[in-house]
């Protein structure tokens, strides 16, 4: 049975490799009648490449062509940048901008008076039309005379700070952990309620150690992965 249950995954596998991302697979009895095996067979088979990201079972759907991960690396590099890099076209979806005052923890964050005010930024960050992450940043607006949010429909913010501040963004303190998404953010990006997620927490500076950006992204964990290149320490 264990024989005839490789060959079945493996003929599946053959089928996923010949099919684009998001693709429908053929259904289950046409798929048993075609292997020659029993429903019960070819199901087991079918979760185990659900459980390994090969494919999606939805249930009520069907069974689909899992969509590719996008590998992110830990470099200091915008949303547009990371895209680029990987031949992905990025765009965003402006959802709100408002100048806020920042409170304890985001004056803490960008070392600013709670009462000085910040820019609030939400935005759906997208790669080839596809929403990939929902990203809210806060920026000193006394840093930023003249800043415009709705520029940022357009244009990369990290642009902005570079070429018309003349920031040098040379520093960053990341934490990554693991969350689920509520249902207003999980419709934003497409996916299910509760759906797997990575929050990211980004606290953005200057050559000169001087924080000019904190940002919280949330990135479906079904289009996400984070590398990371770890070395022994020499002692």
């Amino acid at each position: 049975m264990m024989a005839k249950r490789e060959k079945v995954t493996l003929m599946l596998k053959q089928i996923v490799a010949n099919s684009s991302p998001g693709m429908r697979l053929p259904p289950e009895r046409e798929l048993s009648e075609r292997f020659g095996v029993a429903r019960e067979t070819l199901r087991r088979c079918l979760i185990e490449l659900d459980e390994e990201g090969v494919i999606e079972r939805r249930p009520g759907a069907g069974n689909f062509v899992a969509m590719r991960r996008e590998k992110k690396e830990i470099a200091l590099r915008s949303f547009s940048e990371e895209m680029r890099v990987r031949g992905l076209e990025p765009s965003s979806s402006l959802l709100s901008a408002d100048r806020i005052a920042a409170g304890p923890k985001i004056g803490q964050y960008l070392r600013v008076s709670p009462a000085s005010y910040v820019y609030k930024i939400v935005r759906v960050r997208h790669a080839n039309q596809v929403p990939m992450a929902l990203e809210t940043v806060y920026l000193p607006a006394e840093r930023l005379p003249g800043f415009d949010p709705q520029e940022l429909s357009e244009k990369s913010l990290y642009n902005i700070l570079e070429e018309r501040y003349q920031f040098v963004l040379s520093q960053a303190q990341q934490q990554i952990e693991a969350t689920v998404l509520e249902q207003a953010e999980a419709e934003l990006l497409g996916v299910a309620p509760f759906s797997a997620a990575l929050l990211v927490e980004r606290r953005m500076s200057t050559a000169q150690e001087l924080p000019i950006e904190f940002c919280k992204t949330l990135y479906r964990a079904d289009r996400y992965k984070f590398e990371v290149d770890i070395r022994r320490a020499l002692i």
